[in-house]
């Protein structure tokens, strides 16, 4: 069940308290690394990689929030109070305890339990699990903090991303951030600020880093230099990219050969449809995005050299994921999105793409396309909204392997616990150490499951099985059931074949929905439409004057035409 991709070797057991790094890519899909399979150049973490375990069979929710939740707690994200996005919880929901969008009260974190033990623990990067006092995470057990607490924010100065906020939200340990340095670029600032926090080799206790990198969400921001690194890679579209990483994944050993491609939604855009403007703007997006990535890698390759200098290299244990599949949104085809891009100066022009006051996205057609081999991404309960890469690394952890066990995102801070040896009660994650020191064992076995629901976004997970079920634009919330042993891509329903399994998961999903505080979703709901109706009264209130002075301008001439049109009527 655990293939070996290099000569396999364990490295020496760990010492008694290991450091811990946990990375965090935002929005990075399944085969978004070099040891995955993909073009883009992630030299540091592809050593990592080298170095430990690499997942191909691992979970998390398809939304970010409800991942980081289940990230920092090990429990459902009900059950942590954030079955949602804050920011698309519909109306009914709020004020529901699994949809508070606030860490739970007394739940403790990760972080708090590792800081029993003794462990010094930073954080740098988004958070997203409450911005009040008692939820920044200088309350849930961290002892230095450089935080955005926001679904993101730009890459290059403090503003934010969306009509929904007023300001970034950053934080230093526990008190408002008011402006960033001059040559602020997220990924060389939070690892800057991590090297602070870690300091030298001088601290007699170890420490627990935790960063969550901005790259690559929206807005897709990069420096010039490494984005033009890409400027000839995307020029024959997403159909023929999604078959390079299908190719890619199947030579790596991450699926199985004989598996069908995940399918691309037949409302998605072919790319030969598109005029040779379109095509390069998408090509140039593409690049874009592929740049923030490796500069990420470059910069995480910075934290990395540091821990060498200072000794704390070879005791220290790296973990490296993501929190959902790609980011298939594309917010400029959004009326109010294209009305405050314009209102506050964020340009979408092809050549300064990328660079300071731009505004990028790659759209759902790059983002299928990233997914492969998998069906859909971010937003969605398909595979390639959830299945996400891991890679383990460090003392005692099996070296040049790949695991294909099931595994979900609340087993991190589980496997977190095990390595420190912190107590873990209370978690329903659970250990991946059987697997990290290279049993061939489950972590959840034939007849074990769990669910994951997020915005009416659905998965149930028995062994080899799943059912899943999607809501609308791309969704019509029909269940279906599929083998993931034989079909990774979700192309063959066996709803109708397996009546039986398929009544039984359908059950086991209603009680762990029960159980978890699950709520069903209004009828119609698209969180990203809420997520526009929440944006319109804070575009409105800030921007009320703007708006009065067009629409002055538009009535003004037509006042002025009906008056003289009356005055002609009245002589």
């Amino acid at each position: 069940m655990t293939a070996m991709l290099f000569a396999a070797a364990a490295h020496a057991q760990p010492a008694e308290r290991p450091n811990i790094v946990l990375i965090v890519a935002d929005d990075v899909a399944f085969t978004d690394f070099g040891a995955y399979g993909s073009e883009i150049a992630t030299p540091n973490i592809d050593a990592l990689a080298r170095r430990g375990t690499i997942f191909s069979n691992f979970h998390a929710t398809p939304m970010c929030a409800p991942s980081r939740a289940m990230l920092m707690t090990g429990v459902n994200s009900h059950r942590a109070g954030i079955g949602n996005l804050p920011e698309t919880t519909p109306e009914e929901h709020r004020g529901a305890p699994a949809y508070r969008g606030l860490l739970a009260e007394g739940l403790p974190t990760i972080a708090t339990r590792l800081r029993s033990r003794g462990y010094r623990t930073y954080m740098t990067g988004k958070w997203h699990l409450g911005h009040t006092p008692e939820t920044l995470p200088s309350a849930r057990g961290f002892d230095r903090t450089f935080i955005l607490d926001s679904t993101g924010a730009d890459n290059w100065e403090h503003r934010p991303y969306l009509p929904y906020y007023d300001r970034a939200e950053w934080f230093a340990d526990g008190e408002p951030v008011d402006t960033l340095p001059d040559d602020f670029y997220s990924s060389d600032f939070l690892v800057d600020r991590m090297i602070d926090f870690v300091g030298t080799a001088d601290a007699d206790a170890p420490f627990f880093a935790y960063i969550g990198f901005l790259a690559i969400h929206i807005p897709v921001q990069a420096p010039r230099d490494y984005t033009m690194r890409y400027a000839d890679t995307y020029r024959d579209g997403w159909q023929a990219h999604r078959e390079r990483r299908h190719a890619a994944a199947v030579e790596a050993g991450l699926v199985p050969a004989n598996a069908p491609l995940g399918g691309f939604h037949p409302d998605l855009q072919d790319w030969d449809d598109l005029s040779a403007e379109e095509q390069a703007w998408y090509a140039r997006a593409m690049a874009v995005n592929a740049g923030m990535l490796e500069a990420m890698d470059h910069h995480l390759g910075r934290l990395i050299a540091h821990l060498q200098e200072i000794g704390e290299y070879e005791n220290t244990i790296f973990i490296v994921t993501s929190d959902n599949g790609p980011e298939g949104n594309a917010p400029g085809g959004n009326l109010i999105m294209n009305a405050w891009m314009w209102l506050v100066g964020y340009s979408t022009d092809i050549e300064t793409m990328g660079e300071r006051g731009s505004f990028g996205y790659i759209g759902p057609e790059w983002a299928s396309a990233n997914a492969s081999p998998h069906s859909l991404f971010k937003f969605y309960a398909n595979e390639g909204g959830t299945r996400v890469p891991l890679i383990v690394a460090g003392p005692g952890v099996a070296a040049g392997a790949m695991a294909d066990q099931l595994s979900l995102i609340s087993d991190i801070p589980a496997t977190i616990a095990a390595l420190a040896d912190a107590n873990g009660e209370g978690m329903t994650g659970r250990s991946l150490m059987p697997v990290l020191t290279g049993e061939d064992a489950p972590i959840y076995g034939p007849e074990d499951s769990f669910g994951i629901e997020t915005a009416g976004r659905m998965a149930f997970y028995r062994g080899r099985y799943k059912i899943v079920r999607n809501g609308p634009p791309l969704g019509d919330n029909v269940w279906r059931l599929y083998d993931l042993e034989t079909d990774p891509g979700e192309m063959r329903d066996l709803s109708a074949s397996e009546p039986e399994l398929f009544a039984e998961m359908q059950d086991g999903y209603a009680r762990w929905a029960e159980e978890n505080g699950v709520l069903e979703m209004p009828e119609g709901y698209d969180p990203i439409v809420t997520l526009m109706e929440h944006s319109r009264d804070p575009l409105l209130r800030r921007y009320w004057w703007v708006l009065a002075l067009l629409g002055g301008v538009v009535l003004l001439p037509i006042a002025i035409f009906l008056y003289r049109r009356r005055m002609r009527r009245v002589a």
